[in-house]
């Protein structure tokens, strides 16, 4: 491993741009005391309440990361038995199934079996942190089970170079379908620390050049992109699928990810991308609001914000727009509070990004997790 590698991977989950003080740790533990109560069983389940009560393997896989970062050993261990009992078929190390809920019969059960990459790294990388944390090495056991399913059922090559695929419903397609959203780098430094076995910083290249090259003509990264299997060239979507490239509910989460991969391991190429989310900043200032979904060219698709996407934009902005994080909090997100977190009641996906663009932002997530 080169020396920087070696520097990135030791200062991964380590750095704190901001030490956050103690009216940010109180917001930050009264807002997860409030998800639980609105949003969690006692069991462990998380209630999408906007998707008849279904649950997600994502929501289960971002309960483990705040549970982790608020140090709440119990309730990770709900999460992850519920998650494991009725999304992994009781095999700890499967690769959960993504849906949930409620059948017509009245039944409660899987509809959906089919993993989903981005749950499922982010539930990898909250187990490997659980299991320095608290000392349980039956969690990295886990972990690294999760893991062998995501090299084996996620990845794939295309003209050379290793991708996570979105699940694997993608491989072996062509376009090759893929959700930029779901490369998560600062998740992969520390796969390759713990797994040996996998050659994960392989990842890590391919997935910055696509997300230079896949950005749309207003500088935009899109829900999905599409590549020739062969070439691996970006190419346009199929038709009929041509609203793959809006910058959407998806997308917003690839700002936060760039600010994680400058503050946890000074990534020039996040550094780099991530202007083109201070233009969103800009736009915001001039304009008063970013509506929550984009055509390519930066034209509103709908005439209403999102107070999620305002959540992941909190410590990209930070770097780029000092200030306007500031701004965006106070202007956005603060006036929204409300006893079960923020905003709308049901929408458990927007408390979640709020709450984790806060946590980082404010540099509470700098000694948490997998470091």
């Amino acid at each position: 491993m080169s020396l920087a590698g070696a520097r990135l991977l030791a200062t991964a989950l380590t750095l704190r741009p901001v030490s956050p003080g103690p009216a940010d740790e109180l917001l930050l533990s009264q807002t997860w005391a409030a998800y639980r109560a609105n949003f969690m069983q006692a069991d462990g389940r998380v209630i999408d309440r906007g998707a008849a009560d279904r649950s997600t393997s994502e929501g289960q896989a971002y309960a483990l990361v705040r549970a982790l970062v608020m140090d709440d050993e119990g309730t990770f261990e709900q999460v992850r038995t519920w998650t494991q009992k009725n999304l992994q078929y009781d095999d700890a190390t499967r690769l959960p199934a993504w849906s949930w809920g409620q059948e017509g019969t009245g039944q409660w059960h899987v509809l959906d079996p089919m993993p989903a990459a981005d749950a499922d790294e982010w539930m990898a990388w909250a187990l490997l942190g659980g299991a320095r944390r608290w000392h349980r090495p039956d969690y990295k056991h886990q972990a690294l089970g999760l893991l062998a399913g995501i090299w084996d059922q996620e990845t794939q090559e295309v003209a050379g170079k290793r991708l996570l695929l979105p699940g694997p419903w993608a491989k072996d397609r062509d376009p090759v379908r893929l959700n930029p959203s779901y490369w998560l780098p600062f998740a992969w430094r520390i796969f390759a620390r713990d797994d040996p076995d996998h050659a994960w910083l392989e990842l890590v290249s391919p997935a910055y050049e696509l997300l230079d090259t896949c950005r749309s003509e207003g500088r935009l990264p899109p829900d999905w992109c599409y590549v020739d299997a062969a070439t691996g060239v970006v190419v346009p979507p199929p038709r009929g699928s041509e609203r793959d490239s809006d910058f959407g509910f998806e997308a917003f989460r690839i700002g936060w990810t760039l600010a994680a991969e400058v503050l946890w391991s000074d990534e020039p190429r996040a550094r780099l991308l991530l202007h083109d989310f201070a233009g969103l900043a800009d736009r915001w200032r001039s304009e008063g609001r970013i509506a929550a979904v984009m055509a390519p060219d930066g034209t509103p698709r709908v005439d209403y914000s999102y107070q999620g996407l305002y959540g992941a934009m909190l410590p990209g902005w930070s770097i780029v727009r000092r200030g306007r994080a500031e701004a965006l909090w106070h202007a956005e997100i603060v006036p929204r509070r409300a006893a079960h977190g923020w905003g709308d009641l049901v929408d458990y996906y927007g408390q979640n990004w709020i709450w984790l663009g806060f946590a980082l932002w404010q540099g509470a997530m700098g000694a948490q997790g997998p470091a």
